[in-house]
């Protein structure tokens, strides 16, 4: 276009202003209008001479002022779109809760702000402000880049502010030991039963009344909203099957499938212990689409009612907050044992049979794991082996 209309490779123009915010301003504004002119489908709107544009007064040359340019869109309004066009790629529990929740949470100070650089640099400073959950950040701006690429292609937006600045976000990477430190959060056996044995013990009905359940999970390292879904249907005494289809998605109130959406047989055949708890439960009014595990007001089970049982919560009467601690948080305050997440039922099955002689493709099977992910995340190594004194 340069050499089209002033025979050289690049043309320059200055605009005999100092370099102050104002008059950015009022430069960025003339060059989106010259863009918008250039890229005009009827053709014939540039003006060459630039006196079109130099005319523009600093004072009226914000992007909304000029007429045929297309002013800087909010970043909410983008969010909400882009969010409306993830809603059919990703299942409902990643919509709502990391778009529609944790990301949007942490778009909340900008929502009301017009996309451009210095809104991309505010974001990226905030986020590097946060130590704790990098991974989660760094992925939400590059969900920003993708958001400006579509506006892009769309012609809303003229640059993708973010294309760098995900680049610039640096997640700290860690050693392998840690890696394996952090994802053997698991309960040894002694541990597993002190907790499964606290659960039975409770003075609370409704952490007594959890209490199979518990130990169901801890026996079978299914995830947690499996156990939810499980009906009796899904047990199959004379296979010696538990079958696990569908689960029970607690952020959205709904049962849908699996996780990895396939059904999995868990076989429990010769697990004595298993099939007790699984009597216990099993009465002679248990029709086949009843669930397994009700509350004590026999509706369904939920995270919210796992981790208030597990870890505790708090309630508010009066106008005065109080707090309980629930059956494993207890068992840590006074040392028993170590405090992990109710997620570490799965993770203590899968560790205790891979580290006792398990076979590694039926574990990864009944937990809908690989063998490789299993070998890399729960197959501890021998920590009392040294380096050869070399």
């Amino acid at each position: 276009m340069s050499q089209q209309f002033y025979s050289k490779r690049q043309a320059y123009k200055g605009l005999g202003r100092s370099d102050t915010p104002d008059n950015q301003q009022w430069a960025d504004g003339i060059a989106r209008l010259i863009q918008a002119d250039i890229d005009h489908p009827d053709g014939g709107l540039f003006d060459p001479t630039l006196a079109k544009y130099l005319d523009i007064k600093p004072m009226l040359a914000t992007v909304t002022q000029l007429t045929t340019a297309r002013a800087l869109p909010k970043l909410g309004e983008l969010w909400e779109e882009f969010c409306n066009w993830k809603r059919s790629q990703v299942k409902k529990t990643t919509y709502k809760g990391i778009y529609i929740g944790r990301y949007t949470a942490m778009l909340k100070p900008f929502l009301d702000k017009l996309l451009d650089n210095d809104l991309a640099n505010e974001i990226l400073e905030t986020l590097n402000e946060k130590k704790a959950n990098r991974t989660g950040a760094k992925n939400l701006l590059c969900a920003l880049s993708t958001l400006s690429k579509r506006a892009i292609k769309r012609g809303i937006l003229f640059e993708d502010y973010f294309d760098e600045i995900k680049d610039t976000y640096k997640v700290s990477k860690k050693s392998e030991q840690l890696k394996h430190e952090e994802n053997s959060k698991a309960y040894t056996i002694e541990e597993r039963n002190l907790i499964i044995q606290a659960f039975y013990q409770s003075d609370k009905n409704s952490e007594k009344h959890i209490a199979p359940l518990i130990e169901f999970l801890f026996l079978t390292g299914c995830r947690h909203g499996e156990v939810f879904a499980l009906q009796w249907k899904d047990i199959k005494f004379d296979t010696g099957w538990i079958v696990f289809d569908e689960s029970y998605a607690s952020e959205i109130g709904e049962t849908q499938s699996t996780k990895t959406d396939t059904v999995r047989i868990f076989k429990m055949k010769g697990l004595t212990r298993l099939q007790k708890v699984l009597n216990y439960l099993k009465t002679d009014n248990c029709s086949p689409n009843d669930l397994v595990f009700k509350t004590t007001t026999a509706k369904q089970v939920s995270t919210a009612i796992l981790k208030a049982a597990w870890l505790g919560g708090g309630y508010t009467n009066h106008g005065k907050h109080y707090k309980y601690l629930g059956v494993v948080a207890r068992l840590a305050e006074v040392g028993k044992i170590k405090y992990l997440k109710a997620y570490a039922t799965r993770h203590t099955f899968i560790s205790i049979m891979a580290n006792n002689g398990a076979d590694l493709a039926l574990l990864a099977d009944s937990c809908g794991n690989s063998v490789e992910v299993i070998i890399k995340h729960y197959l501890q190594p021998d920590k009392e082996r040294v380096f050869p004194d070399i």
